[in-house]
């Protein structure tokens, strides 16, 4: 392929984008080190796309920025949590870390029926330490945010027509105003039970 040929077959333009097969990429570098002009046109379009992405750039919603700081701080205080202060459990919470803390609270001896020990409890939150043989009735929220993070056993969540089968480490958050059941699919089930109060 001659120069002009190569130089408006947008083959450069693909490569930048990632577009081309190893061929087409070993084509490309061939041009490039053989040909100034192919080095200038690769320079040109990059400073093209350049500015094309920052022009076209979205800013992101500031309550994101809120969010993801929130989360921030979550994840400091669950790295340093202890009983007198837990943080919201979230899809990145440590099933490990929240395990070794509520260790020294979990009954000994068998099981009998379900168990539970409030962990936190105030106008907003209110988290439980759950350790149940049993499975969830079908229930609805409509003005809490219930969720659950799991640190031993295998239980299975349905929520509407979805059905999700969750182990050690798996996080849930349930929908307001959608009917859910919980099935407990091992001997028993630990897990961290979280009410968030709606706020409007």
């Amino acid at each position: 392929m001659d120069l002009s040929a190569f130089l408006n077959s947008g083959l450069l333009e693909l490569y930048l984008m990632g577009k081309l097969d190893q061929e087409e990429v070993l084509l490309v570098h061939q041009m490039r080190a053989t040909h100034p002009e192919v080095v200038a046109e690769l320079a040109s379009l990059e400073a093209f796309f350049e500015r094309e992405a920052l022009q076209h750039a979205v800013k992101p919603d500031p309550k994101f920025d809120d969010k993801m700081e929130s989360l921030f701080l979550n994840l400091e205080i669950e790295q340093a949590m202890q009983l007198s202060d837990t943080p919201l459990i979230t899809s990145f919470s440590d099933a490990d870390a929240w395990f070794e803390m509520i260790s020294p609270l979990l009954p000994q001896g068998e099981l009998g029926g379900r168990f539970e020990k409030l962990l936190r409890n105030d106008d907003q939150v209110m988290q439980a330490l759950v350790i149940t043989p049993e499975g969830v009735d079908e229930e609805v929220h409509e003005n809490l945010h219930e969720s659950f993070l799991i640190l031993k056993g295998t239980c299975i969540c349905t929520i509407g027509n979805e059905t999700i089968t969750m182990g050690p480490g798996s996080f849930m958050q349930i929908p307001l105003n959608q009917p859910h059941t919980i099935a407990v699919a091992s001997k028993s089930v630990i897990a961290i039970l979280q009410h968030v109060a709606c706020t409007v």
